[in-house]
């Protein structure tokens, strides 16, 4: 699917759609693991 994506000519490289890709997985989920880990904090 990635090299999809760069001979579709959505990003220049297979690279750069793995960098987006975690980029925006860390901003997805990333802050919600971060929320409940304050919570936790809290909770201790």
């Amino acid at each position: 699917m990635l090299e999809k994506l760069v001979e579709a000519g959505e990003f220049p490289t297979v690279s750069e759609a793995v960098r987006y890709s975690v980029r925006a997985l860390l901003e997805r989920h990333g802050n919600r693991v971060l929320r409940e880990a304050d919570q936790i904090s809290f909770k201790v």
